[in-house]
C-alpha cells in the first residue's frame, strides 16, 4: 500500500490563495461599509459586524484547505494564521485605497485629476500599514476580529485532519494480513507396472496355518 500523503504543501498553497481572495473581498466590504444601515455600524462601534465578516473569512479559508484532504495537524495552525492575517491585510488595502483616492482628489474639482493609479496605491501602503498597526497595538477590537477569523479556520482543518488520520488507522488495523504460503503435501508416487504384466498374487504369511477347510498338514503341503 502506498504511503498516505499529508497534504501539507498543497494545503499551504490553497490556503494562501484563499486568504488573498478573502482579504480582497473583506477589504471591499470595509470600503463600502458606509452604504450599510447606520444602526449596523453604530452597534458595538461596528466590531460585531466586522467580526461576523471575519468569521465568514475563516470559514471560507478553512473550507478551501479541507478540500485537499489534509492529514497534517500542523496545517491547521498555518490555516489559522492565514485567516487571521487576511483581516489586517484587508484593512490595509481598504485604508490604502481610501488614502490614494483622497490624494487623487486633493487638487479640486476644477483641476485635472490623474485618478487612482497603481503607483499611488503603492505609495499609500506604508501609511496604511502604520495606521492599521496602531489600531492593532492600541485597541483590542482588531485582535478580537482576527481571532474570530482564525478560530473557525483552525477548527475546520483540525477536525478534518484528525478524522482522516483516525480513518487511516482503522483501515490499517482491519486489513487482514496475508497468510504464509505452505508447501503442498507430496503426492504418493504411483506403483509402476510394465505393460501386460499380470497382477501379482498377494504373498502369504509364512506363519499362516493353511486353508480353513483343510487339515493343517494338507494346507501346508
Amino acid at each position: 500500500m502506498s504511503k498516505q500523503r499529508s497534504g501539507l504543501l498543497s494545503g499551504l498553497v490553497v490556503g494562501l490563495m484563499a486568504a488573498l481572495v478573502c482579504a480582497s473581498g473583506l477589504g471591499a466590504a470595509v470600503h463600502f461599509e458606509d452604504r450599510l444601515p447606520s444602526s449596523w455600524l453604530a452597534f458595538g462601534d461596528g466590531v460585531p459586524l466586522l467580526a461576523a465578516l471575519a468569521f465568514v473569512v475563516g470559514v471560507l479559508v478553512g473550507g478551501a484547505v479541507r478540500l485537499v484532504r489534509p492529514r497534517s495537524v500542523l496545517l491547521s495552525l498555518f490555516t489559522a494564521l492565514y485567516a487571521a492575517a487576511a483581516v489586517p491585510a484587508a484593512m490595509i488595502g481598504a485604508v490604502a485605497y481610501a488614502l490614494a483616492t483622497v490624494g487623487a482628489q486633493r487638487f479640486g474639482s476644477d483641476a485635472p485629476v490623474p485618478g487612482l493609479t497603481p503607483q499611488g496605491l503603492l505609495d499609500a501602503l506604508p501609511l496604511a500599514a502604520r495606521t492599521v498597526w496602531g489600531a492593532v497595538s492600541g485597541s483590542w477590537h482588531l485582535p478580537a476580529v482576527m481571532a474570530a477569523a482564525a478560530l473557525p479556520a483552525f477548527a475546520l482543518v483540525l477536525a478534518r485532519a484528525l478524522r482522516l488520520r483516525r480513518t487511516g488507522r482503522h483501515a490499517a488495523v482491519e486489513q487482514p494480513r496475508p497468510e504464509p504460503e505452505t508447501a503442498p503435501a507430496p503426492e504418493p508416487e504411483p506403483e509402476y507396472r510394465a505393460p501386460f504384466e499380470p497382477l501379482q498374487p498377494p504373498k502369504q504369511d509364512p506363519t499362516s496355518t493353511g486353508s480353513f477347510f483343510l487339515p493343517p498338514d494338507r494346507g501346508q503341503a
